[in-house]
């Protein structure tokens, strides 16, 4: 194995501009502060998608009321297209909210981790 690849030289350098920005000259507090700003990314992301998923939740809300809106209608084979048209898009919408929260959950797991190395 080459020590002075291409791979090898970016990993230093990143380590020097770590050991720089923080000050610390020792790995496990330089890497400690590396795995801080990672978790603080971690968590920014985990509130948007928390966000994203709201946003879902209300997108559903308002496609059940319509829904209901027009089967309440006196003539609902007269709005046939545009019920089953809604219909498709509240299954397209909880399924994009199941994936959110499958992201989010996935996300918290990898902060649980990360927050047990430091």
């Amino acid at each position: 194995m080459d020590a002075l690849g291409p791979s090898n030289q970016v990993a230093r350098h990143a380590i020097d501009e770590l050991m720089e920005f923080s000050g610390e000259t020792q790995v496990p507090k330089y890497m400690k502060l590396f795995i801080k700003q990672q978790i603080a990314k971690t968590r920014h992301f985990i509130n948007v998608m928390h966000e994203q998923a709201q946003s879902s939740r209300n997108r559903l809300a308002q496609l059940n009321a319509m829904i209901s809106e027009m089967e309440a209608m006196n003539d609902p084979e007269e709005f046939y297209d545009a019920l089953f048209s809604l219909r498709g898009d509240k299954r397209d919408e909880y399924n994009t909210l199941m994936a959110i929260n499958d992201v989010i959950v996935e996300a918290e797991e990898k902060l649980i981790t990360k927050e047990a190395h430091l």
